[in-house]
């Protein structure tokens, strides 16, 4: 009973207990939840360090992401002491930091460990390509980055040694140029797809952006956005879908310059402005959030904890315990990194927490009261320094600038003064409450721009209207709206260059027009074009031949006005001549916008008929034939100049089957030809032994070896040439054989020179054996054979003779020294030695001289105008007299101070024998081509690469100084003038002074037409 008692009086105890902490908890509000706990991270220190490798860019947002990619250690397998923004990487550096940003740089390890096993005992890698990187390629190929021959390709190129890994390389970087020129040779375009995977070579910006969208499996964008970029044929198809889905995220933009430059080597700077829009990404790949707070108060312990209390968005309370010197993390804010001791109360940051709940990392994104915002100024006064900012959304600020403010372009990468600043420009500003603290002034290529295409409505000094598709919209115009051409930032316009029903490529942002850009293909909706016949101002019509070769008119009011642009420059209707290549722009059924080009042309062609006038029997029309193409029938008439041989001459002149040069206007099926050269310059240029094969109308050789200075010597390319209808083609002494049997047989090829271009003249091709060259003395001749260094050869009418540079049958005589080419001993062609016609350009120095008597000079290199400076170990010996030109870039000297260049290096132009001119210059290194434009431009430039001896094409012009150059012809003989326009010239450029950044070129020698 008792025990009974007991149990009942504890259970209503027990109950009242419950309904007491029952009712004390209705007083308690519900919202109320534990704060959430971060912590510090343990590896801060490490971070710091990290960051210590890194040479940090002037532009603020690539500091940020250059700062947030180091701290995290996304570089630290990169083989670098020291990281520069401008620095390229190579395609193994580039995968490893992608691969880093992207969570796997344990995977890589792993993998590396594992091949490591595998490898031979003794054998060690080569340093620089250490087996880590190994285990980066593995995982590019595991994860379906890099393709099944990419990854051999790298793989393959480990070995024992460096020495050998080296030579390897090189052999690799021979077999990509032996690719390209098989694609060539076999007249189909090469892709990446052909190429050797180089893996120390330089990455490009399109490979980047494959292994980036791979990396972090970004879902593919299919709008051809690449499409609008003026470089978009340089794209290789496999990259295309890559570029566009950056593009459409705006991870990927153009160059400074408009160009997105798909095929050139990437930057550590390009490289992080890419993974920082992919910043979502690279933390959700390394298993890290971002969570934004506000620092609502620090609490600091006697023991050295610090406990940050913060709020996020949503009122939420969230703690985060640091411990200097054991538990902390680093702090990204304006360039710097910091520890988290910089916060303070009202600071707003991204904390970067780990799954774990520790913070590894933040980023200041405003000071208490401090506000960052993007848009466009729309009012400037630089007295009271104030300013308005007009946001996308339409908002509106008024601020006053902070005298300490800082204010940076990232345009020309500099800083600005407040006075600099205009109405128009797009900028970042960060604020508290109305004061401005900082601008940046954001780049043209910037994601905030918006490009938009339409037709021009309406123009005016400060709106422009535009019609897309139907729909108009209004835009400001500003005193800082950049015109240009084509998309293209260095070809610079003006407003008046724009007009009402052009088409237009426009950069947008918050309603003002940052760059106005003619389109590509610069067409507006209505447009007709061809060759001016006649202009009639008074009747108000042109008359032009169109692209079909018919005679058209078209009508223009001279009440609504006409504008005429002639060679880029505006101009008056008076200005325009008939032959004028024009565009004919037009609105209603008037023309009111024309654009002329002079457009001079040269066509070397070959007269297939002539139509002659039935009265006087002169030729009134003729028919040509251009590289195995008829055209025409082109009318002639008698103001046409005629040349023939160099002195003037008469229409009766041209008959039938001549070669002649055609100088005037040539557009589809209509020309204005105003000057006629008949050909007298059919000299033999060259002498090849080859493979040939013909395909189509073109004749293809491979394994040449070229008669050059009097010996043959390998040409390591593949050559073509346009087969011409009089082609002398003989196969196994038949004259008669078709063509299409010379498939891959050895052939003889003599070309000869016909306006300054090389082309066929005779092929001699056999089916079976192989050719032989033969040099010596003749020591007997008769009608039917010679004997030459002791052997018997047999000649006929099918063998060729070449003397004084012309092409005769055979002609030999006792004494005479030839160099020959034999078949199954018969002597096919045979040419007569003789002093090297074409002088040979040497630089060397200097190891022996004697006065007036001979020079000597070691280690040299000769100029070849193909493969570039070619290297000699041996002694080259030349005799030199009075006769000797010595000069520098002052001036000229006398031969008797030649004895002063001994241990020097100079250039010398000799015969084989003589040294015809010395030359005491810095060495011009770097070989530059291009032709002579107006203004003395150089255009169709390249250069060639010492290292990898290939040519590289630069797409921009330059203006030549020849102040401090030596002018030399294609002789060797130097020139008092400069060179003329159209001329082609190769430009011997110092080392200390080859910028190809600079806008003009300043050479050491410069070679005209060489």
């Amino acid at each position: 009973m008792i025990k009974g008692k007991i149990k009942m009086t504890t259970l209503y105890r027990l109950i009242s207990w419950v309904i007491l902490i029952l009712f004390f908890w209705t007083f308690i509000p519900i919202n109320i939840h534990a704060a959430v706990e971060y912590v510090g991270s343990r590896s801060y220190d490490k971070m710091v360090k990290n960051t210590q490798i890194v040479n940090l860019p002037q532009n603020a947002l690539s500091k940020e992401t250059f700062l947030f990619l180091s701290s995290l250690g996304f570089f630290n397998t990169v083989a670098r002491q020291k990281i520069n923004p401008s620095d390229t990487l190579s395609k193994e550096e580039a995968l490893t930091v992608i691969l880093n940003s992207a969570g796997r740089q344990q995977d890589a390890f792993v993998r590396a460990e594992k091949l490591e096993l595998k490898r031979p005992s003794g054998q060690k890698l080569v340093k620089p390509y250490n087996y880590l990187y190994l285990g980066y390629i593995q995982l590019a190929y595991d994860m379906k980055i890099l393709s099944k021959k990419e990854y051999q390709d790298a793989i393959s190129q480990v070995q024992p040694s460096e020495k050998e890994h080296e030579k390897m390389i090189q052999q690799l970087m021979k077999k990509n140029d032996d690719t390209i020129a098989k694609a060539v040779y076999e007249g189909r375009p090469y892709s990446y797809d052909d190429l050797i995977f180089v893996r120390s070579a330089p990455a490009t910006r399109q490979e980047v952006c494959l292994w980036a969208v791979k990396a972090f499996k970004i879902p593919i964008s299919y709008e051809n956005l690449a499409k609008t970029y003026p470089d978009y044929d340089k794209i290789d198809s496999k990259f295309l879908s890559s570029i566009n889905t950056l593009l459409k995220n705006g991870s990927l933009v153009g160059r400074s310059d408009g160009y997105l430059h798909p095929d050139d080597y990437i930057t550590y700077e390009e490289l992080a402005f890419i993974l920082r829009s992919l910043k979502p990404n690279i933390l959700d790949a390394n298993g890290l959030k971002e969570v934004k707070l506000e620092v609502k108060d620090i609490q600091k312990f006697s023991s050295g904890k610090t406990v940050l209390v913060c709020e996020d968005e949503s009122g939420n309370s969230i703690n985060i315990t640091v411990t200097p010197g054991k538990q902390d993390f680093g702090l990204i804010t304006n360039g710097n990194f910091l520890s988290s001791s910089y916060l303070q109360k009202g600071d707003w940051a991204a904390f970067f927490v780990n799954g774990k709940n520790e913070v590894m990392l933040a980023s200041l994104l405003q000071r208490s009261d401090q506000e960052n915002i993007k848009g466009v100024i729309t009012r400037i006064d630089a007295k009271k320094m104030t300013f308005s900012i007009k946001l996308q959304d339409g908002k509106v600020y008024n601020l006053v600038l902070n005298p300490k403010a800082t204010i940076y372009d990232t345009n020309s990468g500099k800083s600005l003064n407040f006075s600099e600043l205009n109405v128009g420009n797009l900028v970042q500003v960060k604020l508290q409450k109305d004061r401005a603290d900082s601008i940046t002034l954001l780049s043209l290529d910037s994601p905030e721009i918006t490009r938009v295409q339409g037709i021009i409505s309406r123009i005016t000094n400060d709106r422009i209207v535009l019609n897309q598709n139907g729909q108009l919209t209004e835009y400001h115009l500003s005193p800082e709206t950049v015109y240009i051409d084509k998309g293209d930032f260095s070809r610079v316009l003006t407003k008046n260059d724009f007009y009402e029903g052009m088409k237009v490529l426009a950069g947008t942002a918050c309603g003002y027009v940052q760059y106005l850009s003619t389109t590509f293909d610069e067409k507006s909706e209505d447009v007709v074009s061809g060759i001016l016949h006649e202009v009639d101002s008074n009747l108000g019509y042109l008359e032009i031949y169109n692209q079909e070769g018919t005679k058209k008119s078209y009508r223009f009011s001279k009440k609504l006005g006409l504008k005429v642009k002639k060679d880029g420059q505006n101009a008056s209707l008076d200005s325009l001549s008939p032959g004028d290549v024009v565009f004919l722009y037009f609105s209603g059924d008037f023309v009111r916008t024309v654009t002329a080009s002079s457009n001079l042309q040269q066509k070397v062609a070959k007269i297939e008929n002539i139509v002659r006038n039935l009265v006087t029997g002169l030729p009134q029309k003729i028919i040509i034939n251009i590289d195995g193409r008829i055209y025409g029938p082109y009318e002639i008439n008698s103001g046409i100049e005629v040349i023939k041989n160099g002195v003037p001459a008469a229409l009766n002149d041209i008959v039938p089957g001549q070669y002649v040069k055609l100088t005037g206007s040539f557009y589809g099926s209509s020309a204005y030809i105003r000057r006629i050269e008949i050909s007298g310059n059919e000299y033999v240029k060259n002498i090849y032994i080859a493979k040939g094969t013909v395909n189509g109308d073109a004749l293809y050789l491979s394994d040449i070896q070229i008669l050059r200075n009097n010996a043959f010597e390998p040409l390591y390319t593949w050559l073509s040439f346009k087969i011409p209808s009089d082609l002398k083609f003989i196969l196994d002494g038949n004259s008669h054989a078709p063509l299409s049997k010379l498939q891959n047989l050895p052939v003889v090829v003599v070309t000869k020179e016909r306006f300054s271009k090389e082309v066929l003249d005779t092929v001699v091709a056999i089916s079976r054996g192989s050719f032989t060259k033969v040099k010596g003395e003749v020591s007997m001749a008769s009608s039917n054979s010679v004997v030459v260094s002791g052997n018997r050869y047999s000649i006929g009418n099918k063998t060729y003779t070449i003397s004084d540079g012309l092409l005769t049958p055979a002609n030999l005589k006792v004494g005479d020294d030839i160099i020959g080419i034999v078949s199954q001993n018969s002597l096919v062609v045979a040419k007569k030695l003789q002093g090297i016609s074409k002088p040979i350009f040497v630089r060397g120095q200097v190891l022996d001289v004697s006065e007036l008597e001979y020079i000597s000079v070691k280690d040299y290199v000769y100029l070849d105008s193909q493969r570039g400076w070619q290297y000699v170990p041996s002694k080259l010996t030349l005799l030199y007299d009075t006769q000797t030109v010595l000069c520098d870039v002052y001036g000229f000297g006398s031969p008797k101070d030649i004895l002063n260049l001994k241990n020097k290096s100079v250039y010398i132009i000799h015969d084989g024998k003589y040294a015809n001119m010395i030359i005491d210059t810095s060495f011009g290194g770097y070989i530059v081509s291009g032709v002579v434009g107006k203004d003395m431009k150089i255009l169709d430039v390249q250069y060639n690469d010492m290292m990898t001896q290939t040519w590289n094409k630069v797409d921009k012009s330059f203006t030549l100084d020849a102040t401090q150059a030596v002018l030399l012809d294609a002789n060797g003989e130097l020139r008092t003038e400069e060179p003329q326009f159209g001329d082609r010239v190769l430009l011997l450029v110092p080392q200390s002074s080859f910028d190809l950044s600079k806008s003009s070129i300043s050479p050491t020698i410069v070679l005209v037409n060489y």
